[in-house]
C-alpha cells in the first residue's frame, strides 16, 4: 500500500477542478470535496466516529451507516480507520486525493478552526478482489460483442492500475458460469471473450454467485460490478434483491463489498429500482441509455473501482463524551483520475 501524510495546499492550477460543498458557509476550494465527521472517545482509549452525511460532499463513497470504532496507540494517541474510501462523482468520474486539511468546530469561536496537531492520513489500496457479473441473454443481440470488449478492456484497465488485484467473471443467460478469482489478466480476458449468448435472465442467482466468492477470498479491498440490460426471469425466488442487498450489507468480515450496477437502458426492460438496491455500501449505480454511452461507464468504472484508499484519523487521547462529540470536517484536496 502507498501511504502519504498531510502536505501544503494545493497550487493554484487545481482550482480549474470543481467540487460543490453542500454546507455554503464554510469556506472551502474548488477542489475540495468536504468529510464531516463526530468524534468520540469516553475513556480515552476506545475513540469512534459516525458521519454526518447531510453535509458530507455527494461525491464521497463510504457506508454512511457505520460506526467505526479505533484504538489506542502507545501512550500518547488513538487512531481510527476508515476502510473503502471513494470520491466519485454524478457522472462516475474518479478523483485522487492530493492532501487533506483537518478543522474542528469550536464553540467559543462559533466557526470552524484549522487543526494543525491531530492528522488525517490516507494510503491507496493495493490488494482488491474483483467480481465483473456480466450479461449475456440473447436480448443484447449484436451489440454483445461490442459488451464484450468493453468488458475486456475494463479488466485489462484495473490489471494494470493495481499491484495486487484477482479478478473474477460470473455470467449468465440461462445459466450461471463463472471463472473463479485470479490474478491472470489474460485468463479473464480470454474467458470474456469466448461467451456465448443464452436466452434467459438468470440476474439474482449470478449476483449470489459473485457475492460469495468475495466473501471467501481475502483481500483489503472487495468490488462487484452487476452489469445486464434486462429484468431478472429465471431464477430460484430466494434471490431477491432484497435478499442479496441485505447480504451484501451486513457482512461482517473486516473488507465489506462494495457494489456498482450498470443497466443498459436501451432495450427497454431494465429496472431501475432493483438496480438501485443493489447498489450497497458506498457503490454507484448507472444507467447508460446506449451502448456507445456504456462504453464511457465501463471506463469510468474501471478508474473507480482500482481508486480506492483507507484513511486513518490520530489524535491524542483526551476523554471526550459520545453525547457531546466533537465536530469534525476533512477538506479533501483532488486531482481527477
Amino acid at each position: 500500500m502507498k501511504k502519504y501524510a498531510n502536505s501544503s495546499l494545493l497550487c493554484l492550477a487545481m482550482l480549474s477542478l470543481v467540487a460543490c460543498d453542500k454546507n455554503e458557509d464554510v469556506p472551502n476550494l474548488r477542489s475540495d470535496f468536504q468529510l464531516y465527521i463526530d468524534f468520540w472517545n469516553p475513556d480515552g482509549s476506545h475513540p469512534e466516529i459516525s458521519f454526518d452525511e447531510t453535509n458530507t460532499s455527494d461525491a464521497i463513497r463510504i457506508d454512511f451507516d457505520k460506526t467505526f470504532g479505533g484504538s489506542a496507540v502507545g501512550n500518547s494517541f488513538t487512531e481510527v480507520v476508515i476502510d473503502n474510501f471513494r470520491i466519485i462523482d454524478n457522472t462516475n468520474v474518479n478523483y485522487e486525493i492530493s492532501n487533506i486539511r483537518a478543522y474542528e468546530y469550536r464553540d467559543e469561536l462559533n466557526d470552524w478552526k484549522e487543526d494543525v496537531e491531530f492528522r488525517m492520513e490516507y494510503e491507496t489500496i493495493e490488494d482488491m478482489a474483483v467480481v465483473l457479473v456480466l450479461d449475456r441473454s440473447e436480448s443484447l443481440g449484436e451489440d454483445f460483442e461490442t459488451i464484450k470488449q468493453y468488458a475486456t478492456n475494463f479488466v485489462t484497465q484495473i490489471f494494470a492500475e493495481t499491484d495486487q488485484l484477482q479478478v473474477g467473471v460470473v455470467d449468465f443467460a440461462d445459466e450461471v458460469n463463472m471463472i473463479p478469482l485470479t490474478s491472470n489478466a489474460g485468463q479473464v480476458t480470454d474467458y470474456i471473450e469466448n461467451l456465448e449468448q443464452g436466452r434467459f435472465t438468470t440476474l439474482y442467482e449470478a449476483v449470489n454467485r459473485g457475492v460469495n466468492a468475495l466473501q471467501e477470498v481475502e483481500a483489503e479491498a472487495k468490488a462487484i460490478i452487476i452489469f445486464t440490460d434486462g429484468t431478472d426471469n429465471n431464477s430460484n425466488p430466494e434471490y431477491s434483491p432484497q435478499y442479496l442487498m441485505e447480504k451484501i450489507k451486513n457482512d461482517d468480515s473486516k473488507s465489506k463489498i462494495i457494489s456498482f450496477t450498470i443497466g443498459l437502458e436501451g432495450k427497454g426492460g431494465v429496472d431501475r429500482s432493483v438496480l438501485n438496491t443493489l447498489t450497497v455500501n458506498g457503490g454507484v449505480a448507472t444507467f447508460p441509455k446506449s451502448v456507445n454511452e456504456l462504453q464511457g461507464v465501463f471506463e469510468n468504472f474501471s478508474s473507480g473501482i482500482a481508486n480506492v484508499y483507507n484513511l486513518t484519523y490520530t489524535r491524542n487521547r483526551q476523554p471526550i463524551p459520545e453525547n457531546t462529540p466533537v465536530k469534525l470536517r476533512f477538506s479533501i484536496q483532488t486531482r481527477r483520475k
